[in-house]
């Protein structure tokens, strides 16, 4: 029997986020130092530096990984996982609304998110090429959120992706405000995702009602992971059409809107909450990912010294976190500005509404840099070549 071949695609994987009091408390701090600050002593402004947390995994062959189902991001979660040749990634983004009524939002798009990891990680592949339905994995998450009738109440929206490693061919999924681009080698979006809202900042989302005033208080269960399941109960989750749910007008999975696109090595695909997409403009977007990754293409093209370790690849993942991070930091201090034409000013004025501003919000980015396989071992050959040169 011969051996698989391994996956014609590659990425880096970088994830950042900060919670919308995270945040507020940095602003707050910072704006104090900024006016203790002796303006002649220094020409040079405080750096702004809001305390974003920032993952970055290479996802490539032989490459360390661990799968991550939920964070502690505010209302916001997200997750990844492995599965042969796909990479599963997305995010979830909690209503704040559900305060009000004494449930934690959070709580629901963590489940979300954590359930969401079991469903690919165990998505049943018979080739190692096989893809995964992002589609499936929000239908299947939310339905075994039913079945297993966890305390997790409110509602959210959801965004799912899989990055096939075997043909380069992006899937999603996608049912509300949590929105993604996908930049060129050269850093222009060739596709922008637009929001699904029943009307203006009422996006769709996923639901489940509380049952008899029941709360779901900060400070309880941070989220909740899914039973061990027999093939009957996986027969039930499959067949769940949420009917009961469509009956009363709440939305389902099976509204989710689907899409693929065919991925270009250099490509860089920028998922996020609305957070990001609310306050920062895509061509924001362009001009951080063209700044890092321009610095990311000349730490790759420098020759190796003979003898010496490669620092290279350490390099590169702290500069694609480093992109992360900025197109996060982007959002905390577009939304803190009053005078600001956001795009959620934006659209509010479409709508009919007055508003300027940014939207404070939590923020939550994911952002994957797909590489061919080939051209990467190709370029790290000719760098070797050229330092013996």
């Amino acid at each position: 029997m011969s051996a698989s071949l391994g996956p014609r695609f590659q990425a880096v994987l970088a994830s950042a986020w900060i919670s919308k009091r995270e945040a507020a408390k940095y602003v707050q701090e910072y704006v104090k130092r900024v006016q203790k600050a002796d303006p002649k002593a220094t020409a040079d402004p405080l750096p702004f530096a809001p305390p974003i947390q920032v993952q970055v995994l290479d996802i490539a062959p032989h490459a360390a990984y661990e799968p991550l189902d939920a964070i502690n991001g505010g209302e916001d979660s997200l997750f990844h996982v492995r599965n042969k040749q796909n990479l599963s990634f997305g995010v979830s983004d909690g209503v704040g609304g559900w305060n009000e009524s004494g449930i934690d939002p959070s709580i629901f798009s963590r489940t979300l998110t954590a359930y969401s990891t079991s469903i690919a990680q165990e998505a049943f592949l018979l080739h190692d090429s096989d893809e995964i339905d992002p589609r499936d994995i929000i239908r299947r998450a939310f339905a075994g959120m039913r079945m297993d009738s966890v305390p997790a109440y409110g509602s959210a929206t959801a965004l799912a992706m899989n990055l096939s490693l075997a043909s380069g061919r992006l899937r999603t999924a996608q049912l509300g405000d949590s929105t993604y681009a996908i930049l060129d080698s050269k850093q222009q979006a060739r596709f922008v995702s637009a929001e699904q809202q029943h009307r203006f900042n009422m996006p769709f989302q996923l639901t489940i009602p509380p049952l008899n005033d029941e709360k779901t208080e900060a400070g309880g269960s941070p989220f909740y992971r899914p039973r061990t399941r027999d093939d009957e109960m996986r027969r039930l989750i499959d067949e769940d059409e949420f009917a009961d749910l469509a009956a009363v007008g709440f939305d389902t999975p099976l509204d989710a809107r689907s899409d693929a696109h065919t991925m270009h090595h250099g490509d860089v695909v920028v998922a996020a909450t609305d957070g990001l997409f609310d306050n920062v403009r895509v061509d924001e977007v362009e001009k951080l990912a063209e700044r890092f990754m321009q610095a990311i293409h000349k730490t790759t093209a420098t020759a190796l010294p003979p003898g010496s370790e490669d620092a290279r690849p350490v390099a590169v993942a702290d500069l694609f976190g480093g992109l992360a991070y900025s197109v996060a930091a982007q959002a905390v201090a577009n939304y803190i500005q009053d005078d600001l034409r956001s795009p959620f000013a934006e659209r509010a004025k479409l709508a009919g509404y007055s508003f300027t501003g940014g939207k404070p919000d939590d923020v939550t980015v994911m952002l994957a840099w797909v590489r061919e396989t080939a051209k990467v071992e190709a370029e790290e050959k000719i760098a070797t070549m050229s330092a013996k040169l």
